[in-house]
Parts: C-alpha cells; sequence; structure tokens
C-alpha cells in the first residue's frame, strides 16, 4: 500500500512563549503524540511551523501534499487567523481536514457566531458589543465581558464576571487595551459548563463542569481554572438531559457548518442550555485536551481519535482529490473501523436527515 503524504500545520510553542496568547500554540507532548498518530495510520508526515511564510511553504510542497492536518491557530490576524491556511489550501488545491474558512471567520467573530445559531433557534444569552465609553443597553447584571475575537479563555479572567457599571467599564477598558477589539458583553450563565464534541456524525460523551466542585469556586474557566480543573471534569451518562443537550449542540454545530470535528461550550441557567461558543479547532493534547477527554470516555484512545478525525475528512475529500488517496487509505479505513467498534454506542438523533450516533455508555458512569 502507497503512503499518504501529509502536511502537519500548527503553531510551534517556543520556550521563550509563556504569554497567554500563545496557549493554542503546540508543545511536544502534541505534536510528537499527533505525529505518531498520523504515521500510525500509513502516512510520511512533515512539520510545519506556520508562519508569515505558510503560503509559499505550501506553495512549494502542493504537488507532493495529499492532506494537510491542519491544527493551526493562526498569527495576527484576529478573527482572520484561523482561516490563513484553510483558505490557501483552498487556493492552491490542497485537501486539508476540518473547516472552510467561512466558518473560521464567523466563529472566530463571537458575536457573530452567536447570531448565526440564534437563527436557528439555539439558545444564547443576551449580548453587546462594546468599546471603552460606550453605554450599556438593554442587558442585566451580572454581565460577562471577553474579547469578542479570541479562544483558549484568552482575556478571560475570575474578573470578566461584572456587577456593576464601574467594573464593566474597567473591563471592557481592559480588553481594548490588550487586544485592540470590542469586548463582547453578555448575561452571565450562573449554572454548570457543558463542552459537547463532535468527530464527523458521531457525538462524544458531554463533559460537564461544576464549578463549586473546583477549588476556589471559580466563576469561569479562564486558563488558571483549566490547568486545574481536569480531576473535577465529569462527563453525563445518556439521559434524556443530555441527549436535548446533544441535539443542541448539533444544531450550533450544523448552523455554523463545521465539518469533520468539532467542540462547543455552551452553560446552563434555569434548566436551558444556552450557547457559548464553537471551538472548531479544538485542542488535540494526547492527555489533557477536553476532546481526548471525551474520547476516553467513549473507549476511544488519542491515536484513534486522530485517525477518526482524518478518516472523516478523507471520506468527505476523496470524491474531489480521487488521486490524492486512491490506494493509500486501506489502513487508515480499517483503524477507523475498529476504533469506532470498541466504542459503546449509546442510541441516535436524526436532524434534518441526518443521522448522529451518541457514542459512550447509555447507563450512568460519572468518572473523572
Amino acid at each position: 500500500m502507497r503512503k499518504l503524504n501529509i502536511a502537519y500545520t500548527c503553531n510551534v510553542r517556543k520556550p521563550w512563549m509563556e504569554d497567554e496568547r500563545y496557549g493554542e500554540f503546540e508543545g511536544p507532548d502534541t505534536i510528537n503524540a499527533v505525529t505518531a498518530a498520523l504515521e500510525r495510520i500509513g502516512a510520511n508526515v512533515e512539520l510545519i511551523d506556520v508562519g508569515p511564510d505558510i503560503y509559499a511553504q505550501l506553495e512549494k510542497r502542493k504537488e507532493q501534499i495529499d492532506l494537510v492536518f491542519n491544527n493551526t491557530e493562526g498569527l495576527d490576524e484576529k478573527e482572520l487567523r484561523e482561516a490563513i491556511v484553510p483558505f490557501f489550501c483552498e487556493h492552491l488545491h490542497i485537501p486539508y481536514t476540518g473547516s472552510s474558512p467561512k466558518t473560521f471567520i464567523n466563529k472566530m467573530d463571537k458575536a457573530t457566531a452567536k447570531k448565526i445559531v440564534a437563527y436557528d433557534a439555539v439558545p444564547t444569552a443576551r449580548f453587546q458589543l462594546m468599546m471603552p465609553g460606550e453605554q450599556l443597553g438593554d442587558l442585566a447584571f451580572p454581565l460577562m465581558v471577553k474579547p469578542y475575537s479570541e479562544g483558549t479563555s484568552i482575556g478571560i479572567s475570575q474578573k470578566s464576571k461584572v456587577h456593576t457599571i464601574a467594573e464593566l467599564n474597567e473591563a471592557v477598558s481592559a480588553v481594548y487595551a490588550q487586544f485592540n477589539q470590542p469586548a463582547l458583553v453578555e448575561e452571565f450563565l450562573p449554572g454548570n459548563e457543558y463542552t459537547i464534541g463532535l468527530i464527523g456524525n458521531y457525538v462524544l460523551p458531554i463533559l460537564e463542569i461544576d464549578f463549586a466542585k473546583i477549588p476556589g469556586q471559580p466563576h469561569v474557566r479562564d486558563p488558571h481554572v483549566k490547568d486545574i480543573e481536569n480531576p473535577y471534569i465529569s462527563h453525563l451518562d445518556w439521559s434524556e438531559k443530555a441527549k436535548s443537550y446533544a441535539k443542541i449542540a448539533i444544531e450550533a454545530h450544523e448552523a455554523l457548518e463545521v465539518r469533520d470535528y468539532n467542540r462547543m461550550d455552551f452553560r446552563e441557567r434555569d434548566g436551558q442550555l444556552y450557547f457559548l461558543e464553537a471551538n472548531v479547532i479544538p485542542g488535540v493534547h494526547p492527555t489533557e485536551a477536553d476532546l481526548t477527554n471525551m474520547c476516553r470516555h467513549a473507549n476511544i484512545a488519542h491515536n484513534d481519535m486522530i485517525a477518526l478525525i482524518v478518516y472523516t475528512a478523507v471520506q468527505r475529500l476523496s470524491l474531489r482529490y480521487p488521486e490524492r488517496f486512491a490506494g493509500k487509505t486501506g489502513l487508515l479505513e480499517d483503524l477507523a473501523h475498529q476504533a469506532i467498534g470498541k466504542a459503546a454506542h449509546a442510541g441516535t438523533i436524526t436532524y434534518r436527515d441526518r443521522v448522529y450516533t451518541l457514542l459512550g455508555k447509555p447507563t450512568a458512569e460519572h468518572a473523572s
């Protein structure tokens, strides 16, 4: 069997990159694990550290690359940054994993993402964009203040929850000073947080973050909380409530036109789930990432998770690029089918004629 030639694009974290803006860059643990997982499916793998020369790097390889495994967060282009590699791949006719440039741009503008999912009746908290000096509209305190176009909890701290006009103005000014962008101000949702992941048409076990269980009882998932929360995260069994949450996630996933894989954050208020944001390139750290955690609860190992992401992309791309994949994906198909065969299945949800399978045990299992 011939091998796939895969270019693994990401932002490589250097030792000096300690600022929170580099929280989305990849360290050696992730890079080594993903590279090994891609080699396991029968691929020659080349790591490309995405920088200002990324177009030239892709252009000179465009005839050799069968697939870009894209895990790039981008550079300084704000809401455009996650769309850079997909856009260049489209222009150069290189197949790539994940969503289109349009989806990345819509997702990175959190206000636009909220408007898109709300159009399809997905609940989301009332909000407005604010610049320093602007007046608050018809929103009720407490409020949540964060950058409108960042990810991985960048720009979020426990001070992001505000209770007064003075605190609001201070938080909005801090966002503008640090990120040179408006603040997204939304009504604070006091319930537990839930993160829901999909790979292809499979919904992974839902993770529940109960802030009352985390030391210090924080209000939000800031970078510090994400560093310590894993022992306190549980997952839902596939009760009727969990299935209703999965359906909301599927609706948001399809409204944003996400491809291949996704992880979305929601919070609960008075029994209702509300959309916070989508993570269209979710983290893939071999032990700490939420998506990895979900897969582990479904009996899917990290290397199988990577195989499933690639297999989902190859299925989607094969009709458009048959010559890229012919005779090269037999091992990938076998590993993907074996991974799904080992996972527990807990029923299906049909949405707009598309069937989604729930992975994980159908009975209660609240392991951390």
